[in-house]
């Protein structure tokens, strides 16, 4: 069976809760994922199922000590390739200590500077408390 890098086709589109608009072209999302697999740790893998064209993955991590839940989507095309991937992450807290992250690494550096959440006058450690607040009112969001 074939790695999932081996079956991204060239065309290939990655859209996701971390990030505004859609990243395009296999080795950008190449670059993207690598970047961001390394913010995960303690990664536990709940399911994944194949329906039609599409395969589908639920997952947890720990992002900057925030659990973070996921679901990615994969479209194949035709030739079996995959064509469009899609990953919502949850919740909000954890999606936007996310981004800031992504935006704050090199790869963040280099795309578009509205891609990631940057927001003005906002400190990652006045996220991180936000975050915190968030969590607390809501234990079980």
């Amino acid at each position: 069976m074939a790695s999932f890098k081996d079956n991204l086709a060239e065309n290939v589109t990655l859209e996701g809760a971390v990030m505004n608009g859609v990243l395009q072209g296999r080795e950008a999302v190449l670059a993207q994922l690598a970047v961001v697999s390394g913010f995960y740790s303690e990664r536990v893998d709940h399911f994944s199922f194949d329906s039609g064209d599409y395969h589908v993955e639920e997952y947890e991590a720990v992002v900057a000590g925030r659990p973070i839940r996921a679901t990615a989507t994969m479209h194949r095309d035709a030739a079996g390739k995959i064509d469009a991937v899609v990953v919502n992450h949850r919740p909000l807290s954890a999606v936007l200590t996310f981004s800031r992250l992504i935006a704050e690494s090199p790869i963040g550096a280099e795309s578009d500077p509205d891609r990631f959440y940057r927001p003005t006058g906002q400190t990652y450690q006045g996220l991180l408390d936000y975050a915190d607040r968030q969590n607390a009112t809501h234990p079980d969001a």
